[in-house]
């Protein structure tokens, strides 16, 4: 078949023993007017019959049913690190790989900045999983997760196309956008490994919360506040040894280490009614201690 337009959108299904939910699918959508240059299908080795007439079939029909002779087909067959074909997903390695090939193909796409929609309802439970994780980390405000539920006999009747009275729906899974934060897209876009990107998104998520809580400690409390914060975190001492060493009394300490918690409440958008104790301050707060150079001296305390 000829290859897709570059820009055009794509339609990716993990398939299994029905091929009827792509071809549903792809019904359904049309009558949205949302169609595909390309349709891009997942599939393990079809070593045994059932998965080997669901192709068939589907191949067939795509190619005889009129609105469906212009679309591309891409088959990608799952295969472990060697290149050897899966014949299933069984092991923790075989499922990781699962991951790394939907992960590069859904990567090239978004790459190419072609709309992406991703059907689930096919396939191994673990494809529709990764399918999902993939998604998270990759698909953009436009691009869409779909699952195919259909009530009745419609399935098991093996109809490829619906019929009038059918019920049968296509409904959006919702999902959180990792590529919405601006450096997620750059880390994605330079790794083919997606436990490789997590890894580096992570870190930039931990480095960024860091960035946030410095510039708290530093910008939104008074002197004294910052003062009694750093030496909270720096000891993890009681009221009694922070009124001692600050030479204030511990009503004080008590009273200020009330107002420093409200306003990390407010700042880090935390419910009000979520207590924050004096444990928690420490670990919020203890690590951002190296990184700051304060210009008021308690670095000397």
């Amino acid at each position: 078949m000829s290859a897709a337009r570059r820009g055009g959108p794509v339609l990716m299904a993990t398939l299994g023993e029905q091929p009827q939910v792509v071809t549903l699918t792809l019904d359904l959508l049309a009558a949205q007017r949302v169609t595909f240059d390309e349709l891009v299908l997942f599939h393990t080795e079809p070593h045994y019959p059932a998965l080997q007439r669901a192709l068939q079939r589907l191949e067939t029909e795509l190619a005889q049913w009129p609105a469906y002779r212009e679309l591309t087909v891409r088959r990608v067959l799952f295969h472990d690190e060697a290149g050897r074909p899966l014949t299933d997903v069984r092991a923790d390695a075989e499922a990781r790989q699962v991951y790394r090939i939907l992960f590069r193909e859904v990567l090239e796409v978004k790459r190419q900045r072609r709309p992406l929609h991703f059907l689930i309802a096919g396939g191994r439970k673990v494809m529709a999983a990764y399918g999902m994780a993939v998604a998270q980390l990759l698909c953009e405000a436009d691009d869409r997760v779909w699952h195919l539920i259909s009530e009745g006999d419609l399935l098991a009747s093996g109809r490829m196309h619906p019929e009038p009275g059918d019920r049968v729906h296509l409904v959006p899974v919702p999902f959180v956008r990792w590529s919405a934060l601006p450096p997620a897209a750059t880390r994605l876009a330079v790794t083919g490994d997606p436990f490789e990107a997590m890894r580096l998104h992570e870190a930039w998520l931990d480095e960024e919360s860091r960035r946030q809580r410095a510039w708290f400690l530093l910008h939104e409390l008074t002197p004294a506040e910052r003062t009694l914060l750093v030496t909270l975190a720096r000891t993890g001492a009681p009221n009694s040894e922070l009124a001692r060493m600050l030479g204030r009394s511990p009503k004080t300490v008590a009273n200020q280490l009330a107002t420093v918690a409200d306003k990390y409440r407010a700042f880090a958008g935390l419910a009000d009614e979520v207590p924050l104790s004096r444990a928690e301050l420490v670990a919020h707060f203890a690590p951002v201690l190296d990184r700051i150079e304060d210009p008021c001296g308690i670095d000397a305390l």
